[in-house]
C-alpha cells in the first residue's frame, strides 16, 4: 500500500511536470508569433516587404507541429493510470528542445530583419521629404524666361519660394552641413549632405544659422529667407541633387 501511495505521488509530480512543459511550449509559441507580427507591421510601415519568408513560415509550421505534439503527448498520458511517465517526459523534453532550436532560428531571422528595418528608417530620415519653407512656389524647376532680362530662357535648377524677408528655412532631411557661406549668384547659402547620394541647397538667405560640419535634423531651422546674391526680391531658392545631378525638388516634398 505504501509503494502505491509513493508511486501515485511520483505520478502526480510527473503529470505536473508535463503540464509545465506544455505551458512553456505555449508561451514560446505565442511570444514568437507576437514578435513576428510586430516585425511585419514595422516592415510594412517603412515600405519593406511585409510577407514572411518561406524560412519563417516553415519554422512557424514546424513549431505548431512540435507544440501540438507536446499537447497530444500530455493529453494521452494524463488519462492513463501509469505510475511512471518518465519516458513520456523525456519525449516531451526532446520536443521542447526541438521547439527551442526552431525558435532560435526564427530569432536570428527576426534580428536580421530588424537590421533591414533600421537601415530603411535611416534612409528615410536622410531623404529630403518636406518643403524647406512654408510659402508659395513662385518659380518651378526647368526652363523659364530669364527673370532679369525677360528675354530668352534659362534652366532653373531648383524651385523658388516667395516668402517674406526673415522667414524660417528648415532642413528637409537629416544630414551634415557641407557649406555655409556666401557664393556668387546664390548669395548666403547653405548646402547639406544627406548621404545616399542626396544634397540640398538653400540660397539667397538673409542669415545663416548653422556652420560647416554641423549635424542637422529634418525640420531644424538653418537660415532665414533673404535677398542676397542674384535675386529679384526676398525668396528662397531650393535645390535637390541626387548623385551630383539636379532633380526636381517637388518630387521630394
Amino acid at each position: 500500500m505504501k509503494n502505491i501511495e509513493e508511486l501515485t505521488k511520483i505520478n502526480n509530480r510527473q503529470k505536473i511536470e508535463i503540464e509545465n512543459l506544455n505551458l512553456n511550449a505555449a508561451k514560446i509559441q505565442d511570444q514568437l508569433e507576437e514578435n513576428i507580427a510586430a516585425l511585419e507591421e514595422v516592415k510594412a510601415a517603412v515600405g519593406l516587404k511585409s510577407k514572411t519568408s518561406e524560412k519563417t513560415e516553415e519554422a512557424k509550421t514546424s513549431n505548431n507541429i512540435s507544440h501540438n505534439s507536446l499537447n497530444n503527448t500530455y493529453s494521452s498520458n494524463t488519462t492513463k493510470n501509469n505510475y511512471d511517465l518518465s519516458s513520456e517526459i523525456s519525449d516531451l523534453k526532446t520536443s521542447l528542445i526541438s521547439l527551442s532550436k526552431q525558435t532560435l532560428s526564427q530569432k536570428s531571422e527576426i534580428d536580421e530583419s530588424i537590421v533591414s528595418v533600421s537601415d530603411r528608417l535611416d534612409y528615410l530620415r536622410h531623404v529630403p521629404s518636406i518643403a524647406p519653407v512654408n510659402a508659395k512656389i513662385t518659380a518651378t524647376y526647368g526652363y523659364r524666361k530669364n527673370p532679369f532680362t525677360s528675354r530668352g530662357s534659362e534652366f532653373h535648377e531648383g524651385v523658388d519660394f516667395g516668402a517674406p524677408y526673415g522667414t524660417d528655412v528648415v532642413a528637409t532631411a537629416d544630414g551634415t552641413v557641407s557649406f555655409a557661406g556666401y557664393k556668387s549668384g546664390y548669395g548666403k547659402m547653405v548646402v547639406i549632405s544627406h548621404g545616399y547620394g542626396f544634397t540640398t541647397c538653400y540660397a539667397h538667405n538673409s542669415a545663416i544659422l548653422v556652420k560647416e560640419g554641423d549635424k542637422v535634423k529634418r525640420g531644424q531651422v538653418i537660415s532665414r529667407v533673404g535677398n542676397t546674391g542674384r535675386s529679384t526680391g526676398p525668396h528662397l531658392h531650393y535645390e535637390v541633387k541626387l548623385n551630383g545631378k539636379n532633380v526636381d525638388p517637388e518630387k521630394y516634398f
